[in-house]
Order: structure tokens, then C-alpha cells, then sequence
């Protein structure tokens, strides 16, 4: 739910009111929730619920919120919660696959003959019958620094967290055969080779496929 003043009121003779950071605990049920501009985006359990997986949910669902593009979107926002959710655990979470359900169109409720290409599709974040004019695929690498020195300048730690971004306008289902300089080595623990890069906590899109 998303509201815009929280207020939790609970009978001191009969409830436990606990309040930790974005957490609150009473006898009946636990409440978190992220502040997003002026809003509160609450998440309430009655059971013991994993709570690292409820605020990565509530993280991750919104990034920029406003109270007027909720008040104008309110069909759609839930239509999304709809499909977000089922029975309170994430369901649907892939935007290419929410798109084939939820179109800014139309708000018609209607019954599909058969589920969307994009559910059934062994390759769920892409369309089928994609056409470009010109393939093109434009690589866009992102890169920070970070860095804790103390009073004398010594450096305490230091790493640079970076990404790398594909932007893919290919035809059809192609696949690319990329590859990453022979100097790069992926290592999760121990020291890499004299000359080389070392990788930690490495991630790749579901649609990498590493055994190629």
C-alpha cells in the first residue's frame, strides 16, 4: 500500500509498540516501509516474513514517485501491484513480461485465449519478430571509484565499482559471441596474476550464458 502520512496507533495496556528504523513491530503485525519523496511505500506481514526480501522488493518497485502521477495512474499502478503480487510474494517482476500484460492504452479487463508470448517464450525478456533497419549494438562501459584514505593520506580501501551496458538493435534472435580481454581474471578469493585484472562479485544478465 502507499499512503502519504503513516500514523500507527496501538494500546499500551494490550500491544508491544516496537520501532526499529524503517521497521515497526506491534502484536498484530510488522510494518515496513521506504520513504520516496513525501510518500510511504508500506509493506505490513502478520507472520515472520524474510524482511531483507520485502525492502528489496519495496526498493526495487519504485525509484521516482510523486503523488500526482499516482492520483492519474491509479488503474495502472493496480494492475502492476496485481501482477507484482500474488498472495503477498513477488510473482511477476520482469518488465518485458509485465508489458505483454499492462499496456497504457487500454484499461479493459479482459481474458486472453492464451497466455503472452513473452510468458510461454523460452526467452522471456525479448519479442519475438523484432526488426531493425540497421543492426547496431553500442556498448557503454560505466565506471566509480571509491576510496577511504585516513588523517595522514594513507589509503585504508579502495575499488571501483563499475558496469557495462548493452544497447541491442539487432533483428530477429541473434546471438553475440563477446569476449573480455585475456588479462581479466575472475577470481572470488586469492590474489590474481601479476598484470592482470581482478573481478569480484561479478554479475551477468539471464540472457549471458557462460558455459559458451
Amino acid at each position: 500500500m502507499i499512503l502519504q502520512h503513516c500514523v500507527f496507533q496501538t494500546d499500551q495496556a494490550t500491544s508491544c509498540f516496537v520501532k526499529v528504523s524503517n521497521l515497526y513491530v506491534t502484536d498484530q503485525a510488522t510494518f515496513c516501509f521506504v520513504k520516496v519523496s513525501n510518500l510511504y511505500v508500506v509493506s505490513s506481514t502478520q507472520i515472520n516474513a524474510n524482511v531483507t526480501m520485502v525492502f528489496s522488493f519495496l526498493h526495487k518497485l519504485v525509484n521516482e514517485l510523486e503523488e500526482e502521477s499516482i492520483r492519474d495512474n491509479f488503474v495502472i499502478v493496480y494492475e502492476l501491484l496485481d501482477e507484482l503480487l500474488d498472495f503477498g510474494y513477488p510473482q511477476t517482476t520482469d518488465s518485458k513480461i509485465l508489458q505483454e500484460y499492462i499496456t497504457q492504452e487500454g484499461h479493459k479487463l479482459e481474458v486472453a485465449p492464451r497466455p503472452p508470448m513473452a510468458v510461454t517464450n523460452a526467452v522471456s525478456w525479448r519479442s519475438e519478430g523484432i526488426k531493425y533497419r540497421k543492426n547496431e549494438v553500442f556498448l557503454d562501459v560505466i565506471e566509480g571509484v571509491n576510496l577511504l584514505a585516513n588523517s595522514s593520506g594513507n589509503v585504508l580501501r579502495s575499488e571501483i565499482v563499475g558496469s557495462i551496458k548493452m544497447r541491442v538493435y539487432l533483428s530477429g534472435m541473434p546471438e553475440l559471441r563477446l569476449g573480455l580481454n585475456d588479462k581479466v581474471l575472475f577470481e572470488s578469493t586469492g590474489r590474481g596474476k601479476s598484470k592482470s585484472v581482478e573481478l569480484e562479485d561479478v554479475k551477468f544478465h539471464q540472457c549471458v550464458r557462460l558455459s559458451r
